[in-house]
């Protein structure tokens, strides 16, 4: 994730933009989201929100989840995820380095290009976000936020299993870093009874 848009837009400031930026540069949660989403191949933004919003101290039901993942879905599947297999596809022919190659005759210029479409999918990603903030954030707030509503939030969100522990102990670790020990093993004891 980064900042800095891809070209001249203007970005609105967002809250869950920035807390984002700033828990995913966080030790372990860049390597715990892309487990999770490579895993189940579920939405790293949703995941995020998920522990933004128990931060803010807002609860996501069911009906709620259910608007936000079927605009994030249609979203991922027709823009964020080409451009991610295309970022990957260019990746692999940069590597490959086979002779006579398109990208072999000039690979500075093809590192550009795939630079760009890295740029653009950050930026596919950060519009994706702000419609998420901008759904999620009309939630009322209670008096209990933290570790607890974090864990409630991601249950609700996905069907985890035991397979996601040491991911999910991350996100809660780093996301919430008052929280004890205990408290996280309190927060993950839900994933002892999913199915494996």
């Amino acid at each position: 994730m980064s900042d800095a848009p891809g070209d001249a837009a203007a970005w609105p400031r967002d809250a869950f933009w920035d807390y984002s930026l700033e828990l995913y540069g966080r030790p372990g949660v860049e390597a715990a989201c892309l487990e999770l989403q490579q895993r189940h191949g579920i939405d790293v933004n949703l995941v995020l929100l998920c522990l933004w919003l128990a931060e803010r101290g807002a609860a996501l039901d069911g009906e709620m989840i259910a608007r936000l993942c079927h605009a994030a879905d249609r979203w991922q599947a027709e823009v964020v995820r080409p451009l991610r297999a295309l970022r990957r596809r260019l990746k692999t022919r940069l590597a490959d380095g086979e002779p006579n190659s398109v990208a072999s005759g000039r690979p500075e210029i093809a590192a550009s290009i795939r630079q760009r479409v890295v740029a653009l999918e950050i930026d596919a990603e950060h519009l994706e976000q702000l419609h998420l903030s901008r759904v999620a954030g009309r939630l009322p707030t209670s008096a209990g936020s933290g570790l607890e509503l974090a864990s409630a939030n991601l249950r609700n969100y996905w069907r985890f299993d035991r397979r996601d522990h040491k991911a999910l102990r991350t996100l809660l670790e780093r996301g919430f870093p008052q929280a004890s020990a205990a408290d996280v093993d309190a927060g993950l004891r839900w994933l002892n009874g999913a199915d494996a």
